[in-house]
């Protein structure tokens, strides 16, 4: 990051990486929440990342889905059925 796109000292801060991954999984309340909104308000680049890496955690959550919601092929039931019982 350049330095002339910090806005606090927070990005000199080794907690950072932190913050982010509780803000972006929901862990962030009270003071702290307001705190790191705030700092993303004055913070354009840092905003553009967090949406960023929120909409990579969200397209990762959606791979595979479709594939999960289909039932267990009956071979490989079977085949588990087998190996358990060996």
């Amino acid at each position: 990051m350049e330095p002339d796109d910090t806005s606090s000292d927070a990005f000199r801060d080794d907690r950072l990486p932190l913050i982010v991954s509780a803000y972006l999984d929901g862990e962030l309340l009270g003071e702290e929440l307001a705190a790191f909104e705030a700092l993303l308000k004055d913070n354009p680049t840092l905003a553009s990342e967090v949406a960023e890496m929120r909409q990579i955690e969200e397209q990762l959550a959606k791979i595979g889905t479709d594939i999960l919601a289909e039932p267990v092929p009956e071979a490989l039931l079977q085949a588990i059925a087998e190996f358990e019982r060996s």
